[in-house]
Parts: structure tokens; C-alpha cells; sequence
């Protein structure tokens, strides 16, 4: 059953390959939020267990959930390279995602996700795809784990407690096919992972943010000759963790090269999260330069009560190209809060209903005499049904 499936995932990924390549932000919250009620789910059934039976051990398990989101968005400015371009409102399905968990033993197990993006949004920009389709292995007896398939690669940590995704996400994000090999021990919560991965994605992401301008050939052939090394701690408990990061990738005449940490406090009803990104080498762009990029994030949030989160992060990036240039940012400010209101509406098969509201500045680079803006004020409203 296991190989099947694996073969399945194999499959799905290659057929979704060629239409996925401009995945946006993978892994958003509420996929977040459901992968813990997946992991709360399988301590409780192992703590319940009277024992690791070969029939327990051997029994498959099959599980299906999702999400849903619905959103409205308001932006006083709707075209940055124009600043008489006017405001704009859309309201729009953001996403609808079903995933597939097959446990075949707690030793392995697959997940695919399908997901259907900005459906109704003014620009036309849904679409269906591939979001994950990935294969675990756990050893039994040493703490090794294998994951493989199309998803998120370990590198950064991208922690957001808003509808926003962080900018770190927005410029280093790896959404590809690739592999995992993790060494995981029960030693304060250390996890040291070694990755290998399809396609090139951080230059891409670069370029498409409008941050870069590389030449034609940084497009490479070279396949599965993208790696990353990653290293987690958390030597408190859920109090403290700490990761560190690095990426290289095939550029053009060189490697581009990142290297990243992040750390979390989590105290009482404050949560920090911080995660700084920056480049070690980058091929040259157009303007024959070496420009190596960096973003910093700092994010604090606030329980006020189980059901209500208050959360901020302000986020600045540094383009390293001397000069103003239209459109490329220069730092983020966002607040804004999530309320769960699952317990009002008490419907059996939600896990979570949640809805959010932020409000987001952007502060942006302009060139002497342009017509473009300086500046984007946006709002987001957000319902969040979790399943």
C-alpha cells in the first residue's frame, strides 16, 4: 500500500510540475494550525494506547481536512509604479485546500494537498494546483527521518500570526520537488536536516519581487543541485527556539548562496519571533553588479484571551543596489488581530473558525521625478473555517 501511494505522489507531482512553478506563499498559518492538530491527535491516540501492538502498529488510518478562506482587501494605491493608478477593493476566495493523510504505521505515512487559489479575485489570478504531496519515514530504533516529494524545504522558519505572509517568505521561500534527511534525538529539541532539491527557486523569487534584474542565462538546467543544511534547538522547551539555515543554488558564472537564523520566544501570553535572511554570494545581474540582499522580520504577538490574538512585525529589506530604484521596498509595518469563534457557532466537523483583521503599510524605494508611489496603505478582512 505504502509503495502505491508513494508512486501515486510521484505521479501527481510530475503532472502538476509544469503548471505549479509560480507557487506563491506555501505553507500559510492555518496549514500550520492543522499540521499541530494532526501532531495533538497522534500523542493523544500513543498516550491512550495500552501498548505498540503489532496490530496497532500495522493498522493504516486514513484522514481528510482542510480550510477555507475567505477574504476582502483594500488598497489605497492599486498599481505601486503608478501613483495616480487609484484605489482598489477585491473580495475573493483566497483558498480552498483539501489535504489526504494516509498513517500506515507510526513509522511512516503521505499527505497531498489540492489547492484552489484566489478564486474571484478582479485579476483573474485563480488557479488549481499541487500544494504538497509528500512521503515520511521514521526509523524505529535510531533517530532518523526521510521526507520526500514536493513541499516547503527547510529553509527559513517564516513564522506568521497574521493574514500577511512574512517578506522572508515572500523572497526565500523553496516550494520544490526535493528530499529531507533529518537526525532528530530527544536532546532539547535539536533537529539537524540535509536537503537536495529540483530547480533553483531564491533568484526566481528575487526577480519576481522586482528586487533583482538577472540576465537571461540564470536560468540553469542543473537539476537537484540545490541543497540546504539546517539546525533547530530548543533548549527551553517551547519557551526558546532557535534555527540556523544555509541554501546554495546554480547561478550564472557563480553559486548563490543565503544564509539565515531565526529565534522564538514564547513567555506567558507574548510571543517574539524574529528571522533575519541574508545572501553570502549572488551571481551578477544586469546592472553587472553582485547585489547581496537582505531581509530582517521582528514580529510580537499578544494572547489576550484563548480565543483572541493581537499580533504586530514590522520587516525591512535591504536591496544592497546604491540608488533609489521605483517599487523595490524598503521596510513593512503590520498590525492586526485573529479571534477563534469556534465555540459561538459549535458546528461538529470544524476544528477552528477564525477571523482576522489587518492593516498594512509598505514603505517603498522611488526614483527622482517618477510617477510611481512611495507608499501602500492596505486592509484585510479574513474568515478562516478549518475542517
Amino acid at each position: 500500500m505504502f509503495s502505491v501511494l508513494f508512486v501515486l505522489i510521484l505521479g501527481l507531482i510530475h503532472s502538476a510540475k509544469a503548471a505549479d512553478n509560480q507557487d506563491g506563499q506555501g505553507i500559510k498559518q492555518h496549514e500550520k494550525m492543522i499540521e499541530e492538530i494532526e501532531e495533538k491527535k497522534e500523542e493523544e491516540e500513543k498516550e491512550g494506547a495500552q501498548g505498540p501492538g503489532i496490530e496497532q502498529k500495522s493498522r493504516e488510518k486514513i484522514e481528510l481536512n482542510g480550510f477555507v478562506e475567505l477574504n476582502y482587501e483594500y488598497l489605497d494605491v492599486q498599481d505601486i509604479d503608478d501613483d495616480a493608478s487609484g484605489s482598489s477593493s477585491d473580495f475573493f476566495l483566497s483558498s480552498v485546500a483539501i489535504a489526504l493523510r494516509v498513517f500506515f504505521n507510526e513509522w511512516s505515512k503521505a499527505k497531498v494537498v489540492l489547492e484552489f487559489e484566489d478564486v474571484g479575485r478582479n485579476d483573474g489570478s485563480e488557479r488549481f494546483h499541487l500544494d504538497e504531496a509528500i512521503a515520511t519515514l521514521k526509523a524505529p530504533w535510531i533517530p532518523l527521518y526521510f521526507i520526500g516529494g514536493k513541499t516547503v524545504m527547510p529553509f527559513g522558519v517564516f513564522e506568521d500570526r497574521l493574514i500577511e505572509g512574512t517578506l522572508a517568505e515572500d523572497l526565500y521561500e523553496i516550494d520544490e520537488l526535493g528530499a529531507t534527511l533529518g537526525f532528530a534525538p530527544d536532546f532539547f529539541g535539536l533537529d539537524i536536516s540535509l536537503s537536495i532539491y529540483e530547480d533553483a527557486r531564491i533568484a526566481e523569487n528575487l526577480h519576481d519581487f522586482d528586487t533583482h534584474e538577472f540576465s537571461s542565462e540564470h536560468h540553469k538546467e542543473d537539476r537537484f543541485d540545490s541543497y540546504i543544511a539546517n539546525v533547530t534547538l530548543a533548549p527551553v522547551g517551547d519557551t526558546i527556539t532557535v534555527s540556523a539555515f544555509y541554501d546554495s543554488e546554480p547561478g550564472d558564472g557563480r553559486r548563490n548562496e543565503s544564509i539565515g537564523g531565526a529565534f522564538t520566544l514564547n513567555f506567558w501570553k507574548f510571543i517574539l519571533d524574529t528571522e533575519y535572511i541574508t545572501a553570502l554570494q549572488r551571481e551578477k545581474g544586469e546592472n553587472g553588479e553582485e547585489n547581496r540582499e537582505s531581509a530582517a522580520v521582528v514580529g510580537l504577538a499578544f494572547d489576550v484571551l484563548d480565543s483572541l490574538q493581537l499580533a504586530t512585525r514590522y520587516a525591512v529589506f535591504d536591496d544592497d543596489n546604491p540608488g533609489d530604484q521605483d517599487g523595490v521596498l524598503d521596510y513593512r509595518f503590520i498590525a492586526g488581530f485573529n479571534y477563534s469563534f469556534i465555540d459561538v457557532v459549535d458546528i461538529s466537523f470544524l476544528e477552528d473558525a477564525i477571523f482576522s483583521f489587518e492593516y498594512r503599510f509598505s514603505k517603498y524605494e522611488k526614483e527622482k521625478g517618477s510617477e510611481a508611489a512611495d507608499s501602500q496603505n492596505m486592509l484585510q478582512l479574513q474568515l478562516a473555517l478549518e475542517f
